[in-house]
């Protein structure tokens, strides 16, 4: 029985697949120019010599289990004890006890042969594909469907001119952008600056949260969760650390400090203002203009880049002010391309620059709740001792 339910939903894939490939042009036109880019990569282990029991994820990169793990569990509605053993409120992942594993294992090696198949070994169709966020797969629409609005008769005809308005280039978006935030003035005097503030955390709490970044690429930040019924009182797994310099970084946790890698490294080297504002054009190995769009009801233009690391990213540009309104990165693993967004708001003039002064991650795991972070002071050029930017002990 569950065979047949197993090729059944094969088939079905490769219908739905057939039909996304029509409407994926343009992610299938930005992954072709993200082969083509100039990689810069760290040393990363694969997760088979990272993790233990690995069956059907051999070869991926160790920074990409868990977004695709948290990816899955999105994709069928459910979190990680569905499928693996918890014991004492901890997760051993390394047991094949449940059946719903066994299944998911086959459910994966499927998804990856239909992409192999089908799609270059692109991540085109994914768990996502079917259930939609529910652990059943979708197989047929739900009745009665909208009928479409008939066109009006007195309508104009249809010209390529009112099908795409014309755009201005990705060069001239990104001019417009540096314009707005004074940075080809500041770009060469900022060498540092350090943000005060409040974070969110993984469980809704609001902490104070401070950051140093130094120019080109170094960063340190800290924050501590609250004290809960007494448990974090003179508690250093409560407090939290992370740091990047160059190609190396950190994260210090309650469960001790581990090193963050290849993707994973990029990402939260783009997550502080100093790199992200000043440095926007140097991060990525191409841009082009793919459209417009609206965030709040502004007009925005939408443009693709390809990281030097090959992640492909859309930026979002109001056109009324030229400032960054979204970042949206897709990572790309065997399961599916997990989207990460970040939103920016609140710009202020600091020192002639103009800096968003919130900062909001957003996660396709709906049991991730979105990081927010607002800054109450950003100082430029200040001086930051080295040792900040030492591993953390």
């Amino acid at each position: 029985m569950k065979r047949n339910i197993l090729r059944i939903t094969a088939v079905l894939l490769s219908i739905s697949a057939a039909l996304i490939a029509g409407t994926s042009l343009s992610l299938a036109q930005d992954a072709r120019a993200q082969n083509t880019a100039t990689t810069i990569k760290a040393t990363e282990k694969p997760v088979d010599q990272v993790f233990k029991n690995i069956k059907v994820l051999n070869g991926m990169p160790q920074s990409k289990l868990y977004p695709a793990m948290r990816f899955m569990a999105a994709s069928l509605g459910f979190q990680c004890g569905s499928c693996h053993i918890v014991r004492n409120g901890v997760i051993d992942a390394s047991l094949d006890d449940k059946p719903e594993k066994q299944t998911a294992r086959q459910m994966i090696k499927m998804v990856i042969d239909i992409n192999n198949t089908l799609f270059q070994g692109n991540p085109t169709v994914s768990c996502y594909t079917c259930h939609r966020g529910h652990r059943t797969p979708l197989t047929a629409p739900a009745l009665p469907l909208p009928t479409p609005a008939p066109r009006p008769a007195n309508a104009a005809p249809l010209t390529s001119a009112t099908l795409r308005p014309a755009l201005p280039s990705a060069d001239d978006v990104l001019n417009k952008y540096f314009i707005a935030i004074g940075a080809k003035a500041a770009a060469e005097r900022i060498t540092s600056c350090v943000l005060k503030g409040t974070t969110t955390t993984a469980i809704g709490q609001v902490v104070d949260y401070e950051g140093e970044n130094r120019a080109p690429d170094k960063v340190h930040e800290t924050f501590a969760t609250q004290n809960i019924n007494g448990r974090c009182t003179g508690d250093s797994r409560c407090e939290y650390e992370r740091v990047i310099n160059g190609q190396q970084g950190w994260l210090k946790s309650g469960a001790g400090v581990s090193e963050l890698a290849g993707e994973q490294l990029t990402d939260q080297r783009l997550s502080l203002p100093l790199f992200e504002i000043l440095k926007l054009k140097d991060q990525y190995a191409s841009f082009r203009m793919v459209g417009s769009d609206t965030i709040d009801d502004r007009d925005v233009y939408v443009v693709s880049a390809v990281r030097f690391d090959e992640r492909l990213e859309r930026l979002y540009f109001e056109v009324e002010s030229g400032l960054l309104r979204r970042r949206v990165s897709y990572l790309r693993t065997l399961v599916g391309t997990v989207p990460e967004q970040t939103d920016f708001e609140d710009y202020r003039e600091v020192d002639g620059l103009k800096l968003p002064f919130t900062i909001t991650l957003s996660f396709a795991d709906p049991g991730s709740r979105p990081i927010i972070r607002k800054f109450t002071e950003i100082k430029l050029n200040v001086r930051v001792d080295e040792s900040k930017f030492d591993k953390p002990r």
